[in-house]
């Protein structure tokens, strides 16, 4: 090879590894930090009255979400391997927090990711409620990549009577895929083997017919995360 075309080769591999890098690592902003999260809570949750959590939240971009038939209890007819009635749950991420971790949740954590319940049964895995004046936010708390926790706030929306309360917490947890940005952010259920599959993919028949319990999933960092 020439001394040109060693030269043109040497520019191509640099630019097709410059690509791959960029998809695997967070984009950082003009200092060399990664980006800013508009979901970072700037005081201690339990400072926040129900209004000013209300606004916080209400002021944040939403999308990138998902509506999914989830598995529901206190009815018999949610009860069983193949129960008749289940409940339907939609979440959305916070746009522009595609390297959300909490490693970088900041000292009172970030908010991640919003659950409404708009069937008329209470969600099994997490408690979600049937009632349209009750929404419900995923916030990642300070930690690092191998102990990241999750906390979930209740926010009830009744004007003049606005309030949150926390209703559950559990691990958060990286899939350790590759990092892909994504300015809008997504989030779903899944787990992180089943995150690489499409809703058209045909699993096994059990898989199929069994009520869907999947965890909260949502992009971040480590490729995507989990609200174990």
């Amino acid at each position: 090879m020439t001394a040109r075309g060693c030269l043109l080769a040497g520019i191509s591999l640099t630019v097709v590894l410059s690509s791959c890098k960029g998809k695997e690592t967070p984009p950082p902003d003009s200092s060399g930090a990664t980006a800013s999260m508009p979901g970072k809570l700037d005081k201690p949750l339990s400072e926040y009255t129900g209004d000013q959590f209300y606004d916080f939240v209400q002021h944040l971009k939403w999308g990138g979400g998902a509506e999914k038939e989830r598995k529901c209890k206190g009815d018999t007819s949610c009860d069983g391997d193949n129960p008749p009635k289940k409940t339907l749950v939609r979440v959305d991420a916070v746009d522009e927090q595609d390297s959300l971790s909490a490693e970088a949740a900041g000292p009172n954590g970030v908010v991640a990711v919003r659950a409404i319940n708009k069937g008329d049964a209470e969600e099994a895995r997490y408690g979600f409620k049937a009632n349209k004046k009750l929404e419900y936010y995923l916030i990642v708390l300070p930690g690092d990549k191998e102990a990241g926790r999750w906390q979930l706030e209740e926010l009830d929306t009744t004007p003049n009577a606005r309030k949150h309360t926390t209703v559950g917490s559990g691990k958060f947890r990286g899939c350790n895929h590759p990092f892909q940005p994504h300015r809008a952010n997504r989030a779903n259920f899944y787990t992180c083997t089943d995150s690489h599959m499409t809703d058209t993919v045909q699993k096994s028949g059990l898989l199929m017919f069994a009520p869907p319990t999947d965890p909260i999933w949502v992009d971040c960092i480590h490729g995507c995360c989990i609200a174990e």
